[in-house]
């Protein structure tokens, strides 16, 4: 573990440092994600899905990675509900903690941690967190008290998300049986293999000029809704279930990484704290490096 953290920071660091330094601005930082989003990481996906039979995911991988975040925003309503939060930062709890970083930074881990055949598993978790909240968490923020935008407006956006229509692409041709063409296969497969170091690097990059300046009890909270609490109710679950083996330990990934940076457009579109989100991102990001010790601890333990 302490190699591939050590592997991870320094992927990280360059990007921070080419960002420092000047050798990347924000427009070539803008131009990397554009790449991964819209080529790089849906290619990477739909070959990965593609290669993965339908059947290795069975009802309790799909259960266990819808469930958890429904659980936490759930319980992020209920605290508006009882009065104990305002509008504002209920909205911020029912979305921000259940949202996280499963493409960019949850792929690269689950890659080197658990090898090439968990990036199918992945995607799909992913799909399914994203869908989570954009459907179930979405009418639930929209019930909180406040103004925002019209949530269709966001769901126009949102129908773009790449991950989400990469993954329905690889698991049609999975459940069909059918191969990809060679030369098709060859081409995204070459594309997919650039995902992992371009994501690392420009989030290195992303995280450069960021402060955790105030609001640190706000931003511990969410963080630790995301680090801790998330990944414990999926543990809780998978171990109630009996669902154990490399779909099991790349769930637990996929909901242990940190908050998401599709956070800070969701804040800015319904009218909450986007500087608190903002500091989240950067602390809860630095926070996961050295709990991954944790939770490789808990996987061995108990998945």
């Amino acid at each position: 573990m302490t190699a591939i953290i050590a592997n991870l920071s320094a992927v990280l660091a360059a990007g921070w440092l080419f960002r420092r330094f000047g050798v990347v601005d924000e427009n070539a930082e803008k131009a990397f994600n554009r790449y991964l989003y819209y080529l790089a990481l849906p290619a990477l996906i739909v070959v990965k899905i593609s290669g993965t039979p339908v059947s290795g995911f069975g009802w309790r991988f799909l259960v266990l990675n819808a469930l958890p975040p429904a659980v936490l925003m759930a319980a992020a309503w209920g605290a508006w509900r009882a009065g104990l939060v305002d509008w504002r930062f209920a909205r911020l709890l029912i979305i921000v903690p259940a949202l996280g970083n499963t493409a960019y930074l949850g792929f690269p881990v689950a890659s080197m941690r658990l090898g090439g055949g968990a990036i199918g598993y992945a995607a799909v978790s992913a799909s399914l967190q994203n869908v989570m909240v954009f459907t179930f968490g979405l009418a639930l923020m929209t019930a909180v008290g406040g103004e925002g935008r019209p949530p269709a407006r966001f769901l126009r956006r949102i129908s773009g998300n790449a991950v989400l229509w990469a993954s329905l692409a690889g698991l049609s041709v999975s459940a069909s049986g059918l191969r990809l063409p060679s030369l098709v296969l060859g081409v995204l497969s070459d594309l997919g293999r650039t995902t992992l170091p371009i994501a690392l690097f420009t989030m290195g990059a992303g995280l450069y000029g960021k402060k955790v300046a105030h609001n640190l009890p706000r931003i511990l909270l969410v963080s630790g809704l995301k680090l801790l609490a998330l990944p414990l109710l999926y543990l809780a679950g998978a171990r109630l279930a009996g669902f154990s083996g490399l779909a099991s330990r790349t769930g637990f990934i996929e909901m242990a990484v940190p908050v998401a940076v599709l956070n800070y457009i969701v804040a800015r579109e319904f009218d909450f704290d986007a500087e608190l989100v903002g500091q989240t991102i950067v602390l809860s990001t630095l926070a996961f490096f050295p709990l991954l010790y944790l939770y490789d601890w808990t996987m061995v333990r108990f998945l």
